[in-house]
């Protein structure tokens, strides 16, 4: 059965300010190597895609980015939303696309691109597993990876405990498959070490494999408001007035998760535990705990004098940075803007994005 990749670009990556902005959000810096996230996730899928079949979605001001950076995504596999709807409506309106391009059934695999993947022959193996689950089920199959930490800026998969939990060799799609129990969103501290004791809960990748007609039927079991307006633009599709009707229709769209509007819903929900190293370098903690560090554990990027400093994360682009006494510090600095917060605290950032949008302050976003 025919599978396509579907790379979501349009997020903003706001708990990575003020490095990632609404111009240059995560996806598009160089943020562990000399390319970009979604130049390394692109990359990655190459060896298990076609070009061919690797489509990306993004809001139409990063279409033109994401065409400089993915050189050899074909034209016709950028697909745009006017502007920012959530992952449920971004991934309906992918779906009425592929759907417009095979008549057949076919398996839809869904990727962030602004997550770090380590160890690329067992993600490779893991997605492949997950896509042969796919294509033999109704259900939607997750990628699950088992938690190192308690960490509250991420979802968790709780799973049935009956078939193996590491993916090994020889293992059919049907053994490597767990059914899953429910699905947590960003718990707090104390919820997070529960689960990480429990030993049954994994870190949600956000990578997802479904048959399409089994996805649409989702969409149109629980997304019943999201399926009227992909319905309504299936008919616009290849015509004049296909544009005008996307940006007249987007709004209608709820602002909604995929991972709340259908996949803590389905009851035909299933995830396949992957080995490889994962991080979706959700804020400047996460980047803290993949750096580099010393022996007093600080990691430091740039122009940095520390003097008795511990356990701190200094990021500086254009000026000297200078500490003194200090410990469990994030510091971000780049041409216009600063931020400073407690090492462990920066989902919290995102709370400053939210008041320089309220406030108008376009500059700095």
């Amino acid at each position: 059965m025919k599978t396509f990749a579907l790379i979501l670009a349009g997020g903003g990556g706001v708990r990575l300010w003020p490095l990632s902005r609404e111009n240059k959000p995560k996806q598009f810096l160089p943020l562990f190597d000399h390319t970009s996230l979604i130049q390394q996730t692109f990359e990655r899928l190459r060896l298990m895609f076609a070009a061919e079949d690797i489509f990306v979605i993004t809001s139409e001001n990063l279409a033109q980015l994401t065409r400089d950076q993915l050189p050899g995504l074909p034209a016709a596999n950028l697909i745009m939303e006017p502007f920012g709807r959530n992952t449920a409506a971004a991934i309906g309106l992918a779906l009425i696309h592929l759907q417009n391009l095979l008549d057949d059934e076919f398996v839809v695999a869904v990727f962030p691109s602004d997550h770090l993947i380590a160890n690329k022959r067992d993600f490779l193996y893991s997605s492949s597993l997950a896509a042969e689950t796919a294509a033999i089920t109704d259900g939607v199959i997750a990628l699950g990876v088992q938690p190192t930490r308690p960490e509250t800026g991420l979802g968790y998969i709780q799973a049935f405990d009956e078939t193996p939990r590491v993916v090994e060799a020889f293992v059919s799609p049907i053994q490597a498959m767990r059914k899953v129990l429910t699905f947590a969103e960003k718990p707090d501290i104390e919820t997070a070490i529960r689960f990480l004791n429990s030993g049954d809960f994994l870190w949600n990748t956000g990578i997802f494999f479904a048959r399409a007609s089994a996805l649409w039927k989702n969409y149109e079991e629980f997304l019943p408001d999201h399926v009227h307006i992909l319905r309504l633009l299936q008919k616009h599709l290849g015509k004049d007035t296909y544009a005008d009707t996307l940006r007249m229709v987007y709004r209608q769209f709820r602002s909604t998760s995929i991972d709340y509007g259908i996949m803590e819903k389905a009851r035909n929900s299933y995830v396949v535990e992957g080995t490889f190293d994962w991080s979706d370098l959700s804020s400047w903690d996460s980047m803290y705990q993949l750096a580099p560090k010393d022996a007093s554990d600080n990691a430091f990027e740039g122009e940095v004098v520390a003097v008795n400093v511990s356990n701190s994360y200094i990021k500086s682009e254009k000026k000297m940075i200078a500490l003194v006494d200090v410990d469990d510090l994030i510091v971000v600095e780049t041409e216009d803007a600063l931020v400073i917060c407690r090492n462990g605290h920066g989902q919290d950032v995102k709370e400053i994005v939210d008041f320089l949008r309220r406030k108008q302050m376009k500059d700095f976003l």
